[in-house]
């Protein structure tokens, strides 16, 4: 079997990895905190000391890390993927990123003999564990149709959007919806609590007909029981709508909505909250509604 090499161990990646892992491919991991990669390691993993490294032993090298800013660092840095490059290596980069820098990535990729593909995910950590992530792909269709059967270890509805930065293109306009959605189903439950309405009310009517989301049904209950922890954070939901947004401006696009998402998601940010699930953007709304969204006794 191929051999991979996986770059970030984060609330994501630890479960993408393992999933390799238990499929049978041999593993090996590196990742910026070195402890993250212990319970890899206790299962079979090898590790790494750099990037670099890891791609010198790999044939298939995926990163999954924060940002565009980490993503251009371990792939193109010092010690980063393309200094281990080697003739046949593939970099799939699963990181949500901008699409500037999705080509950007694959044009020194190429430059030094290597194929990437663009592939982020959607999807909470426990849909990671289950192996059941959306994932949309950009690049060779030909790197694309070979680096499947790996993809569908992580993920159980895989799109090929076209060329390289394509699926980082897809995940930004995917995100814009999850994004609107979360913002629209907060601001759903804080009027229903200025209004006197039980919000269990709001969640189980909206579990059928024309105002079903997923946002509701996922984030709802969680809002209510006021549980914030991290599926999706507020810190990352802001990036990738602020990529969106330069992504709009690029394209001559107005997003007003997105645009009005992404400045309770900064308030969010700056009262300290960023690390927490995007869905503690209600208690934003709750401060300027001034009520409390509560499930009634």
């Amino acid at each position: 079997m191929q051999r991979i090499g996986f770059i970030g161990l984060g609330l994501m990646g630890q479960h993408m990895a393992r999933r390799l892992l238990d499929a049978g491919y041999p593993l090996t991991v590196w990742n910026r905190t070195a402890e993250k990669a212990k319970h890899l390691c206790a299962a079979g993993a090898a590790t790494a000391t750099s990037p670099k490294a890891l791609a010198q032993t790999s044939d298939v090298v995926i990163t999954m890390v924060t940002d565009s800013a980490a993503s251009e660092q371990v792939s193109c840095g010092p010690n980063g993927v393309l200094e281990g490059a080697h003739p046949g290596l593939v970099l799939i980069d699963m990181s949500s990123i901008t699409p500037a820098v999705s080509r950007s990535i694959a044009e020194r990729a190429r430059a030094k003999g290597v194929s990437t593909l663009d592939a982020p995910v959607t999807g909470a950590p426990k849909v990671a564990f289950e192996g059941k992530l959306g994932i949309m792909v950009g690049g060779s269709k030909d790197t694309f149709e070979a680096c499947l059967p790996i993809l569908q270890v992580m993920g159980v509805k895989i799109v090929y959007a076209g060329g390289n930065s394509l699926g980082t293109t897809l995940k930004l306009v995917n995100n814009l919806i999850l994004g609107v959605a979360i913002h629209a189903s907060a601001e759903a439950l804080v009027l229903a609590a200025k209004a006197g309405l039980d919000p269990r009310a709001v969640i189980e009517i909206t579990s059928v007909g024309g105002a079903r989301t997923g946002a509701m049904e996922t984030r709802g209950p969680r809002m209510v029981q006021r549980d914030f922890t991290p599926h999706f954070s507020a810190n990352n939901m802001y990036k990738d709508l602020s990529n969106v947004v330069q992504l709009a401006e690029e394209c001559g696009v107005s997003l007003p909505v997105a645009g009005a998402a992404r400045e309770i998601l900064r308030a969010a940010k700056s009262q300290g909250k960023g690390d927490l699930d995007s869905c503690v953007v209600m208690t934003v709304l709750e401060a300027m509604a001034n009520t409390t969204v509560k499930q009634e006794a």
